[in-house]
């Protein structure tokens, strides 16, 4: 027998109001992350009270305040070499690989395995910095964007990239010393590394054309360049970052493994 829409609302016309059975979606990330990356749940708090010493994009970025932390994590860097002169652009690239590197991973994993997509506007997040300057935990206020909801998974990870990742980047740009570029480079690679990671979750074929979408794509469907086009590209059968992120110029950081120096 065919299920008539009418049957449905008359045996629940009784419940009044009518509420849906669906679970809030910060408890389906916390659990998602439990299963599959416990230590997700450690760098992304989702709806917890938000600490008053955190800061949204807005406030961290004012120049005050970008200036203030940076100050911070150069006077860390730098503590066991002094005497150096002291190199902006590598400083605020790795700054930014930390920012990105927490929150990237989970954002994306929250886009593109779940069924409902969670809205990464910046007015969601704050931030709570480690008393060295970098980015240490976040706060999100979890919504869900219904529209990205029924959006296929690459127009979800354009959405991440228009309303999460580009106010981010604009801003640090802003600041001066370093370009958009060099940011979306390291964000790149962190997207690459990252996608190979959610092979549990996601098929070959799926995976396969988000890595295609990011990085071989020259421009983003709603008509804008696509900052992401070619950071990876591949050498010898494998996707490699392009450009170096700079990072081997500061003192007592380690090199990258795969830095494209060698």
């Amino acid at each position: 027998m065919s299920f008539q829409p009418s049957q449905f609302f008359n045996d629940f016309a009784w419940q009044s109001p009518f509420t849906s059975s669906q679970p809030p979606l910060a408890d389906e990330l916390r659990a998602h992350f439990a299963v599959h990356r416990p230590y997700f749940n450690d760098i992304i708090k989702l709806n917890e009270p938000v600490p008053h010493t955190s800061l949204d994009l807005h406030q961290w970025a004012q120049p005050a305040a970008l200036t203030s932390l940076l100050a911070c994590y150069s006077d860390h860097i730098y503590r066991n070499q002094p005497q150096l002169a002291r190199e902006g652009k590598p400083l605020k690239s790795l700054w930014a690989q930390w920012y990105l590197g927490l929150l990237v991973p989970p954002l994306v994993m929250a886009l593109i395995t779940q069924p409902r997509a969670l809205d990464v506007d910046p007015q969601h997040i704050h931030v709570e910095f480690h008393e060295t300057g970098r980015a240490a935990t976040f706060w999100l206020d979890v919504q869900e964007d219904k529209m990205a909801t029924t959006m296929p998974l690459t127009q979800r990870l354009e959405k991440l990239l228009i309303k999460g990742l580009m106010p981010v980047v604009e801003a640090l740009e802003k600041s001066g010393e370093i370009n958009g570029k060099l940011i979306w480079s390291n964000t790149g690679y962190l997207l690459n590394w990252f996608f190979g990671e959610l092979r549990e979750l996601l098929d070959e074929s799926t995976i396969a054309e988000l890595r295609y979408a990011c990085f071989f794509e020259k421009q983003l469907q709603d008509g804008q360049d696509n900052p992401l086009y070619r950071t990876v590209i591949l050498r010898e059968g494998l996707l490699v970052r392009r450009t170096c992120c700079q990072r081997y110029k500061l003192p007592d950081v380690q090199r990258c493994g795969d830095c494209t120096l060698k």
